[in-house]
């Protein structure tokens, strides 16, 4: 028995290490491949990697052609990045933009159901929030939108105390003021302000003042807004857009150097105003009133002709003929409208739900009541965002266009490179002295028309100003005239000196 035990323990174990060995014979060598296996895995592997260099080639290219598109497009290949964007560029992103396949991938249009409720409840309200500002012109987010447009422009400035002050101190409708403290208080307490603080600090960079600002916001600045010339409606600008969208014929025979910059204007605006969201100019487009305030408004002459009466009875101003004139200046306007209408109208851009003469006729009354003259270096008459939207006081300052030769050394109130030339800057004075605006306060500036007549001012701007009220009156001088004979026998200039010897002869 224990012999049996024996040889049946021993043979189990050589069973199991027979086991073992052949299991691990099964589990570490495996079968040699063949031949055909071998070759095929080799051309898998070759296809593979054919495939994938097409792949990257073709993803390459692709990149490429999106960035040289790109840097085309945007004019930074090109050198024109700086410069107005051209009208081929204009239209070009208005096409693509009115593709079904840009509304899909902007979710502008939802042909299938898959899309939420929620997000379509969003998009209704963001329209209708779009609508109420197009319908605004007013609206705080206008005058947001609108001092982005200008800061981003190189040398642009907008004071962020600044907005809409619906309605005006002055008595308009809408105004530009303050709207917060800020610059009141800076501009009672903070230093360097003045040119002469600015040079002392320019000598002693880091000097310690007693009111200095903790805000770098918030400086004794005089500048409320500058307006840089690569964001004003100039002659050039607007020869610029015309020619590349009026065919060369159509130049030949009514060629647009002929036209004044009056015009000009009329023609880019209209243009712009047509083009819309595609425009550079929309948010100083949507800025402007829906019915423009000149004289000769065809859907405001009934208000016009109270006002005229308004005038006589309130003010006893001398309006005998007014409505004549009004009438007169209409039918002219009519010849400006219908002759730019006939020789370009069908090139220019026009919005939905407007003629081409009601655009022209909209873009003629914002010219006539809001251009602004200029030096003839950048365009004796310009279109000028938000700084049109001033009111007039006569004791304010007046608009400043920046030569490019402003040196603080000079007594000037600010520095200015050759670049800045053309630019306009507004600053807050009364009587030729700074003013520390409150919050509710208007900015205002001086029109700068001395030779209008109050007719002239009622026909252009559509409002006569208080000084204008009261009839024109010689005023006799204080000093009599000198006399004839003796020493003064020719009539001259005198000075003190002649005065003072005048005054021992007697």
């Amino acid at each position: 028995m224990g012999k049996y035990r024996q040889r049946h323990t021993k043979s189990s174990s050589t069973d199991s290490r027979s086991l073992r060995n052949s299991t691990k014979s099964k589990v570490e060598v495996a079968p040699a491949p063949s031949d055909d296996s071998d070759e095929s895995n080799k051309v898998v592997w070759k296809w593979l990697y054919a495939e994938r260099q097409g792949l990257l080639w073709v993803l390459s290219c692709a990149m490429l052609g999106a960035l040289l598109g790109f840097g085309i497009g945007t004019g930074h290949l090109t050198g024109s990045a700086s410069r107005p964007v051209s009208a081929w560029r204009i239209a070009l992103g208005a096409r693509i933009r009115a593709t079904q396949a840009y509304q899909l991938l902007t979710m502008k249009i939802f042909p299938f159901s898959v899309f939420s409720s929620d997000s379509l409840q969003a998009r209704q309200q963001q329209q209708l929030l779009d609508s109420q500002l197009t319908q605004d012109p007013s609206h705080p987010r206008i005058f947001a939108i609108l001092r982005e447009a200008i800061v981003r422009e190189r040398g642009g400035y907008v004071h962020p105390d600044l907005g809409f002050l619906v309605p005006a101190p002055c008595g308009a409708s809408r105004g530009v003021g303050v709207i917060r403290n800020g610059y009141h208080e800076c501009q009672t307490r903070c230093i360097p302000g003045t040119s002469i603080e600015k040079l002392e600090h320019m000598d002693n960079p880091n000097p310690v003042y007693a009111h200095e600002s903790a805000d770098p916001i918030y400086r004794q600045e005089e500048v409320l807004i500058k307006l840089p010339l690569s964001y004003q409606m100039t002659r050039q600008l607007a020869l610029q857009t015309l020619t590349s969208i009026i065919p060369p014929e159509i130049l030949h025979k009514s060629p647009l150097d002929d036209l004044d910059d009056a015009p000009l204007l009329v023609l880019l605006l209209a243009h712009e105003h047509g083009l819309s969201l595609a425009s550079k100019w929309l948010p100083y487009i949507v800025s402007l009133p829906k019915e423009p305030s000149c004289g000769y408004s065809t859907k405001l002459r009934p208000h016009y002709l109270d006002s005229i009466a308004a005038m006589l009875d309130e003010l006893n101003l001398e309006v005998q003929g007014w409505p004549t004139e009004l009438h007169k200046a209409s039918r002219y306007a009519d010849k400006i409208i219908h002759a730019l209408a006939r020789d370009y109208g069908t090139y220019i851009k026009t919005p939905d739900g407007m003629t081409v003469m009601e655009n022209i006729q909209w873009a003629l009354c914002h010219v006539a009541s809001r251009a602004t003259a200029g030096s003839e270096k950048h365009g004796s008459l310009r279109l000028l965002p938000l700084l049109d939207q001033l009111n007039h006081d006569s004791t304010a300052g007046g608009f400043v266009e920046v030569t490019g030769t402003e040196r603080l050394e000079d007594g000037d109130f600010l520095e200015a490179t050759e670049q800045e030339s053309g630019a306009f800057v507004i600053r807050a004075l009364r009587h030729g002295r700074r003013r520390a605006l409150k919050i509710g306060q208007e900015l205002v500036v001086n029109y700068n028309v001395p030779h209008y007549t109050p007719l002239d001012w009622f026909i252009s701007v559509g409002f006569v100003p208080p000084e204008r009220w009261n009839p024109w009156v010689k005023v006799d001088p204080v000093l009599p005239r000198v006399r004839q004979d003796g020493p003064f026998d020719v009539e001259q200039e005198i000075n003190n000196n002649d005065w003072a010897w005048a005054a021992k002869q007697k």
